[in-house]
């Protein structure tokens, strides 16, 4: 389950509404974008079928190394936050197509009904299938004392998901998000300030899930340098040099995919808010598209796509384009990765679209809040440290801070309040704040 966090989709969610509807349509346009060009352009005899599918493991991208190589503080709040709206809806679309496609390819068509069922069906129920079985884990892990055993819920939760979802033919990864989203928004009672969870597990939690999105990432990537020998010995008819062209050309197309949604994004809400009275400052809109489109790299998720394409046709006929399909995948993330991910810090910050002072106000302001809250807790309150998360959570639903502020705030709060409780378990001293 993904760790807790100050999503949009929980606090200010309405104000990205737009910029995620056009985040779906861009995942849309690059599967066809791409399809379109690998059938016709890159690789000419290539099935649509392997052409729509490669569209699909193409789209698939993620923001980590955008956080990670300390992007966001340089680019304005609203930017950080649309894209991470903007990937959330991204996978549920994408995983919808490719089922889609998969259906079709079994059918040897694909029909309205099917699209239709898909799209206006399996999305929305498996949603509301998440969020059932998210207020349920809320449920039980109100209940639950044992950090070890709440941490357990928290992996057994995207598998009951997921297993539910299949179970009844829906979304699975709409269920599972949808089951994240309602935790996260209810993992702090906003009339009480009180936490599900204990301190300690908070605190044992946020570790553990670090450590496991770590361990999930390189597990991925060594997927990627484990099936990619087999798949371009499997290549028959396409020369290496074909396939690494056709890399090429397909991370082209998606970027400038990427950037034309992101500019077109840029006049939306909260973007175009945050870059008001910057029009000296060169062209804003055009630097913040550049911006967007780059933080965007192609994901090894993409890859656990291309490797759960079938090996044969409905048929039983060998599908012999999975291995150029995933050879195309491997190599496009690859140089995404490498272009991207070597050249993103410096990329963001000589965009310098940012007020270099905002990340530091909100913290100052979200100082102030908990300062405030501990002095004088409401009789609402069990305590003070209650107290300081509402108000935390409060100035995010105002705006007044962002996800990254708001996350380690509560963080601060959650290793505060265990050290002051020093009752920890035995072998295990309450952590210093």
């Amino acid at each position: 389950m993904p760790r807790p966090c100050g999503c949009p989709g929980c606090c200010s969610g309405s104000r990205f509404c737009p910029a995620a509807i056009l985040g779906a349509l861009l995942v849309l346009a690059t599967i066809g974008a791409v399809a379109a060009a690998a059938h016709l352009v890159f690789l000419p005899g290539l099935s649509w079928t392997g052409s729509l599918l490669l569209g699909v493991v193409a789209a698939v991208f993620d923001t980590r190394l955008f956080h990670e190589a300390k992007g966001r503080p340089h680019v304005p709040r609203a930017i950080a936050d649309t894209l991470k709206a903007r990937e959330l809806v991204a996978r549920v679309v994408i995983l919808a197509t490719f089922g889609l496609i998969l259906e079709g390819t079994a059918a040897e068509r694909v029909s309205i009904g099917a699209v239709l069922n898909h799209y206006a069906l399996d999305i929305p129920a498996g949603a509301l299938l998440g969020a059932l079985i998210g207020q349920v884990v809320v449920w039980a892990r109100r209940r639950i004392d044992p950090a070890p055993v709440e941490i357990a819920v928290s992996i057994s939760t995207p598998y009951a998901s997921a297993l539910a979802a299949y179970a009844l033919g829906l979304s699975v990864v709409a269920a599972i998000t949808m089951a994240a989203l309602v935790i996260s928004a209810l993992r702090i009672d906003r009339r009480t300030g009180a936490p599900i969870s204990s301190s300690e597990t908070r605190v044992s939690a946020t570790a553990f899930w670090e450590q496991v999105s770590l361990m999930v990432s390189s597990a991925l990537f060594f997927l990627a340098g484990r099936a990619l020998p087999d798949a371009l010995g499997g290549l028959q008819i396409w020369p290496v040099w074909v396939v690494a062209l056709c890399a090429v050309g397909v991370l082209a197309v998606v970027l400038i995919l990427q950037f034309a949604f992101a500019y077109l994004a840029t006049g939306l809400q909260p973007i175009a808010d945050a870059l008001d009275g910057r029009r000296g400052d060169g062209n804003p809109r055009l630097a913040t598209a550049a911006v967007m489109a780059w933080s965007c790299t192609r994901s090894a998720i993409g890859l656990v796509i291309a490797l759960s394409i079938p090996a044969t046709l409905p048929g039983g006929q060998p599908f012999h384009e999975r291995d150029l399909i995933l050879a195309v995948a491997a190599l496009t993330i690859i140089g995404s990765v490498l272009m991207q991910g070597l050249t993103l810090r410096a990329f963001v910050e000589r965009a310098a679209l940012r007020d270099d002072a905002e990340e530091e106000r909100e913290e100052s302001e979200a100082r102030q809040a908990i300062e405030i809250a501990l002095a004088k807790p409401g009789r609402e309150h069990a305590n003070g440290f209650d107290a300081a998360r509402q108000a935390l959570l409060k100035l995010r639903e105002r705006d007044r801070i962002g996800d990254e502020v708001l996350v380690r705030m509560l963080r601060e709060t959650d290793l505060t309040s265990r050290a002051a409780e020093g009752d920890a378990l035995p072998g295990a001293g309450p952590p210093n704040p």
